[in-house]
């Protein structure tokens, strides 16, 4: 199968949490998470480059220690902060990516999303955002 074209392109997941115990238990109902891929100001975070290969439908799994996700998502990092409150004293989490959609989005969108990026701080600043 073809691999997918994603630079600057929207990519639309569904994205479920689980606890990294045995139960397995899902820490949130799913939801989709958009954003536009290869946009952050120090190149692609580790999440990009591990999805880099997906294609449409196809599921990335990946069991994380919570205090590893900030550095692994990178720029990403406020979209996970935005949807999912983990708990401090999970040590490692379980989370499942699906890719539904892959867009081309209007020009605008990603001056929007290159401005909201730089009014974080883009990346190499202490603003929280998980982008350094």
């Amino acid at each position: 199968m073809e691999k997918l074209e994603k630079h600057l392109k929207k990519l639309t997941f569904k994205v479920s949490v689980y606890s990294g115990s045995e139960s397995k238990d899902q820490l949130h109902k799913p939801v989709e998470l958009s954003f536009i891929y290869g946009i952050g100001t120090e190149g692609l975070s580790d999440f990009e480059m591990a999805i880099d290969g997906m294609n449409m439908h196809e599921i990335y799994a990946l069991e994380i220690d919570r205090m590893k996700i900030r550095s692994y998502f990178g720029w990403l990092n406020r979209f996970i902060d935005a949807h999912f409150i983990l708990p401090a004293d999970q040590g490692a989490v379980i989370m499942k990516f699906e890719l539904l959609k892959v867009t081309i989005p209007e020009p605008r969108e990603i001056v929007t999303a290159i401005a909201e990026l730089q009014s974080h701080g883009g990346c190499g600043t202490d603003c929280g955002c998980g982008c350094h």
